[in-house]
């Protein structure tokens, strides 16, 4: 270990108790990168003991990277260096809770399902719903916008918080936004860091606001022989009054993952669309019968989820990629987002870029926002190389073409040195290139793992 790293450790041991230091191979591995591995990985127990840290290592010009529950580690493309993991498990307190006003304030390593509990005993709801949901941190899901099939009904991240503090890079500590949901001062600061994957600075605590819970939930599963009845659903229920809270298309593949956990028997080539429905009585069950009608006017079978079985059904749902064969190092996740209106078209090519490179395309979208997930497979000592890495581009290509794009969430690191993770970075590079030099001039948060190098 280089001096000033020696030094550094000892810095860090002082500040938050030796147990919560480790270097070492041994201790360091499953901190890994993108196979870049840290030298040292510390467990800060408060916020201000993250701003001690984060100062430390900017002092010696040691980069560093956050991680919550390591939900989106594989998201972006290789760290061009990394000498300091800073682990937010310990920091994980509710700082406020207010169920009259709806709104709650905790530690950016709380976990989301940890919090999804607490506020469910005030019958109150934080609607989103990422993959995950029990090792997903707050800070994690805040930094890489992480949202699940609820976003149809709710939205994304964007339109749930209301305030955060962040640990900038040379460890001052700032507060963005506020605690009460009519917070119209100055400028949107919280924007800044949604989605910058901490290359900005160290979300540190997030205020979010909360819905009272619906009386009722309900979901059902429609089985359709081909593509062409699945996509008549979703256009009939896209064009109509129904409100879903979440509309998923899954294409054979993604079928055959889900219908063991189900217990639903499925022919092979069955492709199916996966329904939740919340609110009152009355507006569950008149749902409920139009969209029953609607599945069976397009050829396919309905197969209704017991009431009992509903929050189960969603999770095997919501996790149904994330989770799937996460034991084969050649996995490949990929997000497509286009137009909501080609959305199955893009999931029929991303189906067929499998096919034709011989791998198990596993494909759902929320087929009400235009999101598109696609999970390859290939064989377990297969190492993805320049026919997938081409197909890939492709696909692309005409997720771009549909004004959309593609971005790389899980990949083996040799298809990330041959395909870029977020593709094009668009026209608005140079702004984000101009944040970055003023929040990090010295490129020492999560360096070149962002678009365009960032």
């Amino acid at each position: 270990m280089h001096s000033d790293l020696s030094n550094l450790r000892g810095q860090l041991e002082a500040i938050v108790g030796q147990d919560q230091v480790v270097a070492g191979v041994a201790g360091t591995a499953a901190f890994a990168v993108d196979g870049i591995l840290p030298e040292l990985v510390v467990r800060p127990g408060t916020q201000d003991e993250v701003s001690q840290v984060v100062a430390a290592c900017a002092r010696i010009g040691a980069a560093m990277i956050p991680w919550g529950g390591g939900t989106a580690m594989g998201l972006g493309n290789a760290p061009t260096r990394t000498q300091v993991v800073i682990q937010l498990d310990r920091v994980n307190r509710v700082v406020e809770w207010d169920p009259a006003n709806l709104t709650i304030t905790a530690e950016a390593g709380m976990r989301l399902a940890a919090l999804q509990e607490l506020v469910a005993k005030e019958r109150a709801i934080f609607p989103l719903d990422p993959p995950a949901d029990h090792r997903v941190s707050l800070g994690g899901m805040v930094a890489a916008n992480q949202n699940g099939p609820s976003r149809l009904r709710y939205g994304t991240v964007r339109d749930w918080v209301l305030g955060m503090r962040v640990v900038l890079p040379d460890g001052q500590r700032i507060h963005c936004g506020g605690k009460v949901i009519k917070n119209v001062s100055g400028y949107d600061m919280n924007k800044l860091f949604i989605r910058s994957l901490g290359t900005l600075g160290i979300i540190t605590e997030v205020t979010f606001k909360l819905l009272p819970m619906p009386a009722q939930w309900a979901s059902m599963i429609g089985l359709f022989p081909d593509l062409a009845g699945a996509r008549t659903v979703v256009e009939k229920a896209m064009a109509s009054f129904l409100l879903p809270e979440s509309l998923d298309l899954l294409n054979p593949e993604a079928v055959a993952l889900l219908a063991p956990s189900l217990g639903i028997p499925v022919a092979p080539g069955t492709w199916g669309i996966a329904l939740a429905l919340a609110g009152s009585p009355e507006t569950v069950a008149r749902q409920d019968r139009d969209f029953a009608a609607l599945f069976q006017e397009a050829g396919g079978q309905v197969a209704p989820v017991p009431a009992g079985q509903t929050s189960r059904t969603w999770r095997a749902i919501r996790n149904l990629l994330d989770g799937a064969h996460a034991d084969n190092p050649a996995r490949i996740l990929c997000k497509i987002t286009v137009p909501i209106a080609r959305t199955c078209d893009l999931v029929a090519a991303a189906g067929e870029l499998g096919r034709r490179c011989g791998l198990q395309a596993a494909v759902m979208a929320y087929a009400g926002s235009g999101v598109i997930w696609a999970l390859y497979l290939p064989a377990m000592d297969a190492v993805p190389g320049s026919p997938v890495a081409s197909a890939l581009e492709a696909l692309r290509g005409e997720a771009a073409a549909a004004g959309g794009s593609l971005v790389l969430h899980d990949a083996p690191s040799p298809l990330k040195r041959q395909v870029d993770a977020w593709g094009e970075p668009g026209t608005g590079l140079g702004m984000m290139k101009r944040l970055k030099a003023e929040f990090d001039p010295r490129g020492l948060c999560n360096p070149g793992r962002f678009v365009g190098g960032i």
